[in-house]
C-alpha cells in the first residue's frame, strides 16, 4: 500500500472514530431509571419512534447534503439527481439499523439522564411530559428540525463544517504520510497487522 493511501485511510478513520473512553460499569437507581424510561417515552412514544427517527436522519441528511453539496458540480442536473435520489432512499438504507439500535440508544440515553439529573429534577421532568403543554412539548421538538429557520441555519453550519472538513483532512493526511516516511518500521508493523489490505 502506497504511504498516501494509508495515511488518507488513517486520517479518515481518525476524523470518524468516536472516543472510545473507558468507564467503571454503572448500575442507575431503579426508581431515577423509572422516571428517565417515562421522559424518554414521552420523547419518542414507542408506537411511533422508529419513525421518528429515521424523519429526524432524513431531516439532517438533507440539511447536511444541501449545506455541503455546494459548486459546480453539484450544479450538473444529473448529480444533483443522483445526490436527491440518495437523500431520499437514505430512511430504507438507515431503517434495518435503526431498528436493531434504536432501543439500545433509548435506554442508554435514559440511563444518561440518570448520571446527569437527580430523582426530583426527574420527576419534575416526567410531570411537565404527562401536562398536555409537555406531551405537545416532546411529542413535536424533533419535528422543529423542519422548521425553515432551524434548516436555514444547519446548511450554513454544514456548509462551513465541508469547507473546514476538506481542508483539516489535507493538512491530517499531510502530518500522517509525513509520519509514516520517518517511521517505515510503523508501515511494516501496520501491513503485518492487516491495516489497508
Amino acid at each position: 500500500m502506497k504511504l498516501t493511501h494509508l495515511a488518507t485511510a488513517l486520517s479518515a478513520f481518525a476524523l470518524a472514530a468516536p472516543a472510545l473512553a473507558q468507564e467503571a460499569p454503572y448500575t442507575p437507581p431503579e426508581d431515577e431509571l423509572v422516571e428517565a424510561r417515562a421522559i424518554m417515552n414521552a420523547m419518542f412514544p414507542p408506537e411511533t419512534r422508529e419513525e421518528s427517527m429515521l424523519e429526524i436522519m432524513e431531516s439532517m441528511g438533507r440539511q447536511v447534503a444541501d449545506g455541503m453539496m455546494q459548486g459546480p458540480v453539484f450544479q450538473e442536473p444529473g448529480i444533483k439527481a443522483i445526490m436527491d435520489e440518495f437523500i431520499a432512499e437514505l430512511p430504507v438504507v438507515m431503517r434495518p439499523m435503526v431498528a436493531e439500535y434504536l432501543p439500545q440508544m433509548i435506554e442508554s440515553t435514559a440511563i444518561a439522564y440518570t448520571r446527569e439529573f437527580t430523582l426530583e429534577e426527574l420527576q419534575d421532568i416526567s410531570a411537565f411530559a404527562a401536562t398536555p403543554s409537555g406531551k405537545r412539548y416532546f411529542g413535536n421538538v424533533q419535528s422543529l428540525l423542519n422548521d425553515p429557520a432551524v434548516a436555514e441555519a444547519n446548511q450554513a453550519f454544514f456548509a462551513k463544517v465541508g469547507t473546514v472538513q476538506q481542508a483539516e483532512a489535507v493538512k491530517l493526511s499531510q502530518k500522517v504520510q509525513q509520519y509514516l516516511q520517518d517511521n517505515p518500521e510503523v508501515v511494516e508493523r501496520l501491513k503485518a497487522a492487516g491495516v489497508g489490505n
